[in-house]
């Protein structure tokens, strides 16, 4: 009997410790989850804006976030309210952040270059967005064919109006687009001019993109040459309603064709009740997913494709550029409205 319960000792020994090594066993693996690696850290961008005056910067804003969202990406957006100063502070703070991307669209194309250079001290990628940041060798600038944008204007105006006094309101100087604007409408209308087919009455550049500026130079010139007028070209639809509310005013906004850009709605509006000829669609969407895949690709270090370069004054610079599209009465329902970029309901002001 004495064997016999040595022998039932020593099994339960046994017993015992293949549980403790079950137990060690099953500790070590509930060790090694616990080690496993967390989630990556998700990238953040800044989202610099110049202003929020006009309704497709706050379009820009909005689907720029969500789209953000969509792929992951967390988003810091400051609106500098056209303050060159302040749009320099609130990227500063940005930086201090920590943001992965610098997206950047800024008030002053000059002025802004420090806003690059802070940035490239903590070596923070930047994308200009929309407007070119001059002299200081961005990453990549995205924008919409803005010399298209003038050639489209143009072009439409010429087939309507061959013959006449013209007006031209351009945007802001300190804006990159502007200027290629301006190039693209007088590549159309040099010849006309040149051969005295159209005359340019007179022409401005307005600071800030500011309607009532618009407005107070039509209403002058209106003084002065109210019956050559017969064309205005304006560098965005808010500078068309400036300067067709002082033709309205004037008893002849029918007889003048007015153009502009930006598809905003209340310029569709006018233009299906007639009161504005045409604008420049730009596809705000398709600019913010071309961004957002290049903040990606920066931040991984992945090569980016391009469409060119874009000279910004001292280097060249990776240039990739969003096509644009005419909106007239005629097609306005097969493009702004199609595209869902406004609602038919809200361009033709009916009820629900």
């Amino acid at each position: 009997m004495g064997k016999k319960k040595l022998l039932q000792k020593q099994m339960m020994l046994g017993v015992l410790l293949a549980f403790g090594l079950l137990s060690m066993f099953g500790c070590s693996k509930k060790e090694e989850i616990k080690d496993e690696p967390t989630e990556e850290k998700k990238i953040t961008v800044g989202f610099s804006l110049g202003t929020l005056m006009e309704d497709r910067w706050i379009r820009d804003r909005d689907i720029f976030m969500s789209k953000a969202q969509q792929e992951g990406i967390d988003v810091i957006v400051n609106n500098a309210n056209k303050d060159s100063d302040l749009q320099y502070q609130q990227v500063l703070e940005m930086l201090d952040q920590g943001i992965d991307v610098l997206v950047i669209a800024p008030n002053d194309c000059n002025s802004e270059a420090r806003c690059v250079e802070a940035a490239k001290e903590k070596n923070v990628p930047v994308v200009s967005y929309d407007r070119l940041v001059y002299n200081s060798d961005v990453d990549v600038y995205i924008s919409f064919d803005n010399t298209a944008v003038g050639v489209t204007m143009a072009s439409y105006l010429v087939e309507q109006v061959p013959e006449g006094g013209y007006m031209i309101i351009s945007g802001a100087k300190n804006d990159s687009n502007s200027e290629m604007i301006y190039e693209g409408v007088m590549s159309v209308l040099k010849p006309f001019v040149d051969s005295n087919k159209i005359q340019i009455l007179n022409e401005t550049w307005v600071e800030g993109w500011i309607r009532e500026s618009a407005y107070g130079f039509m209403s002058e010139e209106l003084k002065k040459q109210k019956d050559k007028i017969k064309a205005v070209i304006c560098g965005n639809d808010s500078l068309a309603w400036g300067a067709i509310d002082a033709l309205s005013e004037a008893q002849i906004a029918e007889q003048v064709q007015v153009v502009g850009q930006d598809a905003d709605l209340v310029a569709c509006q006018r233009i299906v009740t007639g009161k504005q000829s045409l604008t420049v669609y730009k596809p705000i969407k398709n600019l913010v997913e071309k961004t957002v895949e290049v903040c990606l690709q920066l931040v991984k270090g992945e090569e980016i494709k391009t469409d060119g370069v874009m000279n910004d004054g001292t280097y060249k610079v990776p240039y990739i550029y969003i096509d644009v599209e005419a909106v007239t009465k005629d097609n306005i329902d097969e493009t702004v409205i199609k595209d869902g970029f406004h609602l038919y309901e809200d361009v033709y002001q009916t009820e629900d």
